[in-house]
């Protein structure tokens, strides 16, 4: 008896080690984060099942199974594509294409892979699509005056291109970004459905470090889809604006003084000019006197 179940131990355990070996299968999506509209989009489902073990793979949109691919099935290829998405797909059912997409073709997509031996299904993790409408112009930089003078208080409005998903806009003050309590966000403005655009004021008080050795100020506006780098490594769509301001910085008392001649205050000046002018009236009053007298 005790032999038996030490050959039934043993048979078990050699089987699992043969599961074991195929190892579980990966599954990966590769799928673009951003597409332009009217564009195409290309989907690919890596994973690492053979292809003499291959039962099933699948894509899903938004958890909806949208192509189905089982390789042994009399009709391998089962299509169910939502409003809005057209596709084609390759022959071994590992890639799919979007055609001519529209924005009903956003969404989070993903696909599985299924085995025949081992028994086995696994899903890749979703990926988001965002079909967007790029923007077309630069973004609009508008002042209220072209001159400022240290003091004085900067207001400027930056309106980015209409786009689809709106753009974020973002300031930079000599090259650097604006802290985001000089800047007031207003509400987009709707254009031809669905395209956005953006609009935001800065304001500063100018000093003179703002004006640098060159007198001037640059202002720069930055409007971006998507509004962050978060897990990617470029902007899907990015465009930029920068407008140098003149600054005017007025002279201290201390510049005025030290233009003046060495060992002179400004009162010593007021008082050789006041001096000056009481010779010049001094000096017309005798000459009216002498017309006088003859």
């Amino acid at each position: 008896m005790q032999r038996q179940q030490a050959q039934w131990k043993k048979i078990v355990f050699i089987y699992t080690l043969q599961l074991f070996s195929y190892g579980t299968p990966e599954v990966r999506l590769v799928a673009p984060n951003y597409v332009k509209y009217n564009n195409s989009a290309i989907l690919m489902c890596n994973h690492t099942v053979a292809p003499d073990d291959l039962h099933k793979v699948e894509f899903k949109k938004d958890e909806r199974k949208i192509l189905e691919y089982i390789r042994d099935r009399k009709e391998p290829f089962r299509k169910t594509p939502p409003l809005g998405v057209d596709f084609e797909h390759s022959l071994d059912g590992k890639t799919i294409k979007l055609n001519n997409v529209r924005y009903e073709a956003t969404g989070l997509y993903s696909c599985l892979a299924s085995s025949t031996y081992p028994i086995y299904t696994e899903s890749s993790s979703e990926v988001k699509l965002q079909v967007i409408a790029p923007q077309t112009e630069n973004p609009h930089i508008t002042f209220k005056k072209d001159v400022y003078t240290v003091g004085e208080v900067l207001e400027a409005n930056c309106t980015s291109s209409p786009a689809y998903p709106v753009p974020h806009l973002t300031w930079l003050i000599n090259g650097k970004e604006a802290d985001m309590t000089l800047v007031t966000t207003y509400p987009h403005r709707q254009h031809t459905k669905p395209l956005m655009s953006a609009t935001s004021k800065l304001a500063i008080k100018v000093s003179e470090l703002h004006a640098g050795d060159n007198g001037r100020l640059e202002i720069a506006c930055q409007a971006t889809i998507p509004d962050f780098l978060i897990h990617i490594k470029h902007y899907a769509d990015i465009r930029n604006k920068t407008v140098p301001v003149d600054i005017v910085v007025e002279p201290t008392k201390a510049s005025s003084s030290a233009a003046l001649p060495r060992g002179l205050t400004p009162h010593d000046i007021f008082g050789i000019f006041r001096a000056i002018i009481n010779l010049f009236l001094h000096i017309c009053s005798k000459e009216a006197t002498d017309r006088n007298i003859i």
